[in-house]
């Protein structure tokens, strides 16, 4: 086998082997080098309809009647406080309406606001 086909094979493994090495450093210091992970909060999670974040976050104290911030993209092109049951209301998820009530959110909150 000639010296180029030899450097034609090794180099595509040799790369996939450093970019490895990389992904798993990332991965050690928290940092994940396919997707960005921020958290959510209440309302955010029940604009997305992720039942399990919503029970969660109530198991850990969150109040199902405080406003939250809700970032841009969730419900809207811009950013809103919202409670709870209005951004669960505002994206269409009747079901995470249930979950909120039955953890004791007030369902006849005030609609929407725009962020400062």
């Amino acid at each position: 086998m000639s010296r180029r086909m030899l450097l034609v094979a090794i180099v595509p493994a040799a790369v996939l082997a450093v970019a490895r090495v990389v992904f798993l450093v990332l991965a050690a210091w928290g940092l994940h080098p396919f997707w960005m992970w921020e958290p959510l909060n209440l309302a955010e999670a029940a604009a997305l309809r992720d039942r399990g974040e919503v029970a969660r976050l109530l198991a850990e104290g969150a109040d199902p009647n405080a406003t939250y911030r809700v970032r841009r993209g969730f419900i809207g092109e811009r950013t809103m406080r919202l409670t709870p049951i209005a951004a669960a209301r505002a994206a269409r998820r009747d079901e995470v309406v249930q979950v909120l009530v039955d953890a004791g959110a007030t369902p006849d909150q005030p609609g929407l606001d725009a962020a400062p």
